[in-house]
């Protein structure tokens, strides 16, 4: 029972620890790793990207390294997003139980322009270049006290934009706090991500480091699944979301969310939406699909898809 009450305590802590740091550093200026900003999986975005606290498959590994811990199964899962002008954005991820133990987790993130024509001072065209962004994670998640589960992820940076480029390495910090309301299922969720150095192309700046915490509240028997988020950038506006997923059936899922606190969106625009399917035979198939809106640069349409065994 202490080293449950010491855990929360250090859980408390963090949060406290990482509001500290993003007010200190709200004046540091712009970060590099751009891509890192970036929601990856269809799931999580049809959320709202409200998932700290429900992460609950391979890809917690970019959302909450604790979330690990919830997988019990072997997964694999690609993710591919078609997303402004010809940019093309993805990720890969697995996840492997061992036993009571905890879960492994490794995960890619890439991103890639395409060819972006250059041009002088007199506008004429130069020639061309490509951005292309890539970040390898491997992370751990346990429960290691009942009901509380922490994790941690590694990860292999590289940026490159025309002939320039540059590497760096971070980490992520996560935790769960798993319990209940009226027989209802609830965790809280915390992560801190991209702790790390300054990288380049060009002149370094600092890693996009933010603290992310949320809520999820399962209700009506589990079928609705009620998330809430916060995410504390160090150096940009806090910003937030809400999100629900409910089990229409045993294969299909009907989700939805709602960005708050996004100056790039106005009206309807914050609204996200989507849907799962998951056939099961000897291993279970997923696919999953993502609708959201990025403000003035138009629409994302995110699909991901995946093996459970």
């Amino acid at each position: 029972m202490k080293y449950k009450k010491f855990v929360k305590i250090i859980l408390c802590q963090l949060i406290f620890i990482g509001q500290f740091c993003v007010l200190y550093a709200k004046s540091a200026g712009t970060t590099s790793a751009e891509f890192l900003k970036l929601s990856y999986g269809a799931r999580p975005s049809s959320l709202g990207e409200t998932f700290i606290a429900l992460a609950n498959d391979s890809s917690a590994i970019f959302w909450n390294p604790a979330g690990l811990s919830l997988v019990t199964w072997k997964e694999l899962m690609a993710s591919y997003n078609s997303w402004i002008q010809d940019t093309k954005v993805g990720s890969l991820s697995y996840a492997m139980p061992f036993g009571q133990t905890g879960s492994l987790g490794v995960g890619i993130m890439y991103l890639n322009s395409g060819s972006i024509t250059k041009r002088g001072e007199t506008k004429d065209e130069t020639g061309s270049y490509d951005v292309k962004n890539t970040g390898l994670s491997i992370g751990y998640g346990s429960e290691f006290f009942q009901n509380i589960s922490l994790g941690v992820s590694l990860k292999y940076l590289s940026e490159k934009i025309d002939s320039e480029s540059g590497t760096g390495f971070a980490a992520d910090l996560g935790g769960l706090y798993m319990t209940q309301i009226n027989d209802m299922p609830l965790n809280f969720g915390i992560s801190l991500l991209n702790l790390g150095g300054s990288m380049g192309p060009g002149d370094k700046s600092d890693l996009p480091k933010k603290l992310k915490v949320g809520f999820s509240l399962r209700l009506f028997e589990e079928k609705l699944t009620a998330n809430t988020e916060v995410d504390y950038p160090f150096v940009a506006d806090m910003t937030a979301g809400i999100g629900f997923e409910y089990m229409l059936s045993e294969i299909f899922v009907l989700r939805f969310g709602y960005k708050l606190f996004r100056d790039d969106l106005t009206g309807i625009e914050p609204l996200t939406f989507g849907f799962g399917i998951v056939y099961s035979q000897k291993q279970d198939f997923v696919f999953d699909y993502a609708f959201s809106n990025v403000g003035d640069l138009g629409y994302s349409n995110k699909a991901s898809a995946g093996v459970r065994f």
